[in-house]
C-alpha cells in the first residue's frame, strides 16, 4: 500500500532533503489556515488543514535567517509528480511565494518549473534533486545578486520580535522589495518599489518588518518616513511601528515649538502634518522648516493610489536618494490629464510609471483561498425606478421641491436636460426610492443573521446618508416592538467627517457588540478603518472607480475569530460588483476636486463636492426593489469574478458528471472513501465548494450524496433522517439473518448517517458510539467476515434506497 501525503513527506522526502544538505534551517514547512467558505450567515473555515509546502532556502554564513528561493510541493507516493504543475501554475506559485523555482515530488520522482526560463522539466528521480550548494549557486547566477556581499545582508534578516509570526506572503513581499532595491543599486538606479496587497492583508506589518530588517542590516543610516493621509492610518501605523521600535518610532507633530520626532529613527506623518495640504503660501511649511534635503533613508507612501493626485510628491522630490516604496491594494493607472503640469505627470500621474510594476501582488481571492481573509457572498438587487430617465420637463411637471427647504423649484434650478439612476439621491431624490431600498435591505439582514449586524452602507451624499440612517432606525424600532426586544443604542448613524458628525461612533462600532451597528457614510470609511467584525458592505451609491470600489469592499474582508466571522455579505443595489476584476484605471479628478477622485458626492468635511444650490425631490412614482441574483466571488483566470449561483452550481455538477456518468457509477464512487474524498478535493482545488451551493439551495438537511444525486442525476433527494430510516426499515430481512450484535452495529450506521451524513460513517468516532461499542463494534462484524467488506455492502444498501 502506497504512502499518503503526510507519510510521503516523513519517509521519502525529508530523508532525501537532509542528505542533500537541507538541514532544519534550510527548508521550512509552510502551512496556511484552512480556506474560508461563504456558508451560513457568517461563513466558516473548511474542515481539515490548509496547504502545506516546503520552502527551500539558501543560507550564507551565520546570517539570522535563511532566504527562500524555491517551493517544493509534496504529493502522495502514488500520484504523478507533474500533475497540476502546468506552466501557468508554476509561474503563479513563483510569484505567490516570491521564489525562483517550483518543485513537485511524490518522493520517488520530481518535476521543476524555472521562473527565469519559464520551462518545466521532469519527472526525474528524486535522488537527483539539486543539493543545497547547487541551488544556492543557481539562485546567485539567475538573479545576478552576489549574496556574499554586504548589501545582500538585508535578504537574510529576521523579523522584529514584535511581529515575528509573519505570514508567508508578508515575508515574500519584503524579499521582493529587497531584491529590487539591490538590483537598482547594482545598476546605478534610484530604488523605487511598489507593493500591491489586498486590503486587510497587513501592509503596515510588512512596512514595519521591512524597516526593521533594513535597520538590523545597517542599511538605515538616516531616519525612515512612513507617510499616510489620514489620522486613523497614522495611529494604526504608530501602534505597529512602536511595538517594534519602541520610542524610536514617533509621530511627526509640533511639540514645544519643535518636531516631536526629531530624534527618532522612524517618523510617522500625514500629508497634512507636513503642510502638504496648505495653500501655496504655506505649502510644505513643516517639511521645509524641520527637514533638509535628503533627510530620509527610506520613504514609505501608504495607500499611494489615493494620494497620487495630491502633493505628496514634494517629499519625494526633496529626498531623491531615499528608497521610495509605495503600498497599495489598488495600483492606479490614470488616464493622462490635459490639465496636469509636466511636474505633476512626472511623479503623480501613474503609480506604475513612477514606482515601476509591482514587485509583489497578493489578491483578495488568494487571501481567501489561503484562509487569511473572509469569504464573500454577493446579493444583487435593483430599484425599478433606476431604469427610468427623467427629462427636465417631466420633473417640472411633478412639481419638484428642494429636499432641504421645501422650496418649489423652477426650470433654472434644474441643471440637466436628463436625469438617470446615477443622479438619484445626488441631484434628484425620488420620494419612495430610499425607503424601499432600506426596507429591502432590512429584510435581507433579518434573513441572513438578524438586524443587529455590523454594516456599512455607502451612500451618495450626506443628505442621503441622513435619510438612510433615519429609515434604518425606524425599521429597527418597529422590529424591536414586534419582537419584544429592547432597542440597542445608536443602531444606525450617519458617519461623516467633522465634529459631531458620527465619526466618534467608529470606535464603538469596531469594539462593541451592543451598539453602533449601521454606519451610513459617503467615503469616510472607504479606507484606513479596520472593523474586523463587519458583517456586510452595502452599496446604495453608484461608482465608476474600481479603486474606490475595492477599497470600500475591503472594509468587510477581515476575519473576526471571536465572533466566528469568516464571511461578509455584499449587498449591491447599483451594479457596482461589475467592477470586480477590472483594471485599476480611473479618470483624473475634476479641477478643484481636491484629489479625492472622480466619485465624490458628499458635502462638508470628508464628503467630496461642495453643496449644489438645490436638490430636487419628486413624489408620485412607484418603486419596487427586485432580486438580481446571488453570486459567489471566486477566481477566474487570475481575476476576482462574481459567479452567478446557477452557473456555479452547473459547473460543480458538470465536474461530478465527468467522474461518474450515471447514478450507479456515482453510487460506487461515493461508497469508496478514497474516491469520494478525491472528488471533493478536486472540486475544492478548483475553487468550487459543494457545501456552499448546498447551503444556498437550502439543502443543509440533505447529505452531499443526495445533493449531487438530485442535481446531477435527477434522483429523488432524501433528507439524512429519511435515508437512514429507510435503510433500517428496508433491510430488516438482512439484519434478521445475521448475528444479533452485528445487526445492532450495522443498524447503528443508519442512526449515525441520520445525524451526520456520510462523514459520520468514516470517522474513528463511529466506533465509540455507545450502542455500537456495547455491541462489540468491529469485533461484532468479524463474526460475519471482513468488516471492510460488510461496511462496503452496508453503504451500498444505504445509498441504494
Amino acid at each position: 500500500m502506497s504512502y499518503n501525503e503526510q507519510e510521503t513527506r516523513f519517509f521519502l522526502i525529508d530523508p532525501v532533503l537532509r542528505d542533500k544538505g537541507y538541514n532544519d534551517h534550510q527548508w521550512l514547512k509552510l502551512e496556511t489556515p484552512a480556506p474560508v467558505e461563504p456558508t451560513g450567515p457568517k461563513g466558516r473555515r473548511r474542515k481539515g488543514p490548509g496547504r502545506t509546502d516546503y520552502l527551500l532556502c539558501v543560507q550564507v554564513g551565520d546570517m539570522p535567517k535563511p532566504l527562500p528561493v524555491g517551493v517544493l510541493e509534496a504529493k502522495r507516493e502514488s500520484e504523478d509528480p507533474l500533475k497540476g504543475m502546468q506552466q501557468a501554475k508554476g509561474y503563479a506559485d513563483c510569484q505567490r511565494f516570491e521564489v525562483k523555482y517550483v518543485f513537485a515530488t511524490n518522493g520517488r520522482r520530481y518535476g521543476e518549473f524555472n521562473f527565469f526560463t519559464r520551462l518545466q522539466c521532469g519527472p526525474v528521480p528524486f535522488q537527483d534533486f539539486p543539493p543545497h550548494p547547487a541551488l544556492t549557486a543557481r539562485y546567485a547566477k539567475d538573479t545576478g545578486i552576489d549574496i556574499s556581499r554586504p548589501e545582500a545582508a538585508i535578504l537574510f534578516q529576521a523579523d522584529s520580535p514584535a511581529w515575528a509570526q509573519s505570514r508567508y506572503y508578508q515575508d515574500a513581499a519584503i524579499r521582493a522589495a529587497f531584491e529590487k532595491i539591490i538590483r537598482c543599486r547594482q545598476n546605478g538606479e534610484l530604488p523605487r518599489v511598489l507593493l500591491t496587497l489586498a486590503t486587510g492583508s497587513g501592509k503596515t506589518i510588512i512596512a514595519t518588518n521591512l524597516l526593521w530588517r533594513l535597520s538590523e542590516a545597517g542599511q538605515l543610516p538616516k531616519p525612515a518616513l512612513f507617510l499616510c493621509d489620514r489620522d486613523e492610518l497614522r495611529e494604526q501605523a504608530y501602534t505597529k511601528l512602536k511595538a517594534a521600535f519602541g520610542d524610536n518610532a514617533r509621530i511627526v507633530k509640533t511639540e514645544k515649538g519643535q518636531n516631536a520626532a526629531r530624534n527618532a529613527r522612524i517618523h510617522i506623518a500625514t500629508y497634512q502634518t507636513l503642510g502638504l495640504d496648505d495653500d501655496d503660501e504655506g505649502f510644505a511649511s513643516f517639511l521645509s522648516e524641520h527637514y533638509g534635503e535628503d533627510a530620509f533613508s527610506v520613504i514609505i507612501i501608504d495607500e499611494c493610489h489615493r494620494s497620487a493626485w495630491g502633493r505628496w510628491s514634494e517629499v519625494l522630490r526633496r529626498n531623491p536618494s531615499a528608497v521610495h516604496i509605495g503600498l497599495t491594494a489598488t495600483p492606479r493607472q490614470l488616464h493622462e490629464s490635459k490639465n496636469a503640469t509636466a511636474e505633476d505627470q512626472e511623479i503623480t500621474a501613474n503609480n506604475r510609471k513612477y514606482f515601476g510594476e509591482p514587485v509583489y501582488e497578493y489578491t483578495l481571492i488568494q487571501a481567501q483561498e489561503d484562509g487569511y481573509l473572509a469569504a464573500c457572498e454577493i446579493v444583487k438587487r435593483k430599484a425599478s425606478i433606476d431604469n427610468r430617465v427623467f427629462t427636465r420637463t417631466e420633473i417640472l411637471a411633478a412639481k419638484p421641491v428642494d429636499i432641504r427647504t421645501g422650496r418649489p423649484l423652477t426650470e433654472a434650478d434644474l441643471t440637466k436636460e436628463e436625469y438617470t439612476g446615477k443622479d438619484f439621491d445626488h441631484e434628484l431624490f425620488i420620494e419612495l426610492r430610499t425607503p424601499k431600498m432600506c426596507e429591502d435591505l432590512f429584510q435581507l439582514l433579518c434573513q441572513n443573521g438578524g438586524p443587529e449586524q455590523k454594516v456599512i452602507i455607502f451612500c451618495t451624499r450626506e443628505i442621503h446618508a441622513d435619510r438612510v440612517a433615519q429609515q434604518m432606525n425606524n425599521l429597527y424600532a418597529r422590529w424591536c416592538r414586534e419582537n419584544r426586544q429592547t432597542p440597542k443604542d445608536h443602531y444606525a448613524f450617519k458617519c461623516m467627517g467633522g465634529q459631531n458628525n458620527g465619526a466618534d461612533m467608529i470606535e464603538p462600532m469596531r469594539g462593541s457588540g451592543e451598539r453602533a451597528f449601521i454606519a451610513c457614510t459617503v467615503d469616510l470609511l472607504e479606507a484606513g478603518v479596520d472593523i474586523e467584525r463587519l458583517n456586510a458592505v452595502v452599496f446604495f451609491r453608484y461608482l465608476q472607480s474600481p479603486i474606490k470600489f475595492y477599497q470600500m469592499v475591503g472594509r468587510g474582508t477581515r476575519i473576526h475569530e471571536e465572533t466566528d466571522k469568516y464571511k461578509f455579505w455584499l449587498y449591491d443595489y447599483t451594479d457596482v460588483t461589475s467592477l470586480f476584476g477590472t483594471d485599476f484605471i480611473t479618470k483624473p479628478p475634476r479641477p478643484g476636486g481636491g484629489g479625492k477622485g472622480g466619485d465624490g458626492g458628499g458635502e462638508g468635511p470628508g464628503g467630496g463636492d461642495p453643496e449644489p444650490p438645490a436638490v430636487a425631490e419628486v413624489g408620485g412614482h412607484y418603486v419596487a426593489v427586485t432580486p438580481q441574483g446571488r453570486f459567489i466571488l471566486t477566481n477566474r483566470d487570475g481575476r476576482d469574478t462574481p459567479i452567478p449561483v446557477d452557473e456555479y452550481r452547473r459547473e460543480v455538477i458538470q465536474r461530478v458528471l465527468r467522474e461518474a456518468h450515471n447514478l450507479d457509477e456515482f453510487r460506487q464512487l461515493w461508497i469508496e472513501t478514497q474516491k469520494r474524498r478525491q472528488l471533493i478535493s478536486h472540486l475544492l482545488g478548483d475553487n468550487f465548494s459543494p457545501e456552499v451551493i448546498r447551503e444556498i439551495d437550502q439543502m443543509n438537511d440533505f447529505d452531499l450524496y443526495d445533493f449531487f444525486g438530485h442535481h446531477g442525476y435527477h434522483a429523488r433527494a432524501l433528507k439524512r433522517p429519511e435515508r437512514g430510516g429507510l435503510y433500517i426499515s428496508g433491510n430488516q430481512g438482512w439484519f434478521d439473518g445475521m448475528d444479533g450484535k452485528a445487526a445492532i452495529v450495522l443498524k447503528g450506521l443508519g442512526h449515525q448517517f441520520a445525524q451526520g451524513g456520510t462523514d459520520a460513517l468514516e470517522t474513528p468516532a463511529l466506533w465509540e458510539v455507545p450502542e455500537i461499542k456495547r455491541a462489540g463494534g468491529l469485533n461484532a462484524l468479524r463474526v460475519l467476515g471482513r468488516p471492510a467488506a460488510l461496511m462496503h455492502e452496508a453503504k451500498g444498501r444505504l445509498f441504494g434506497v
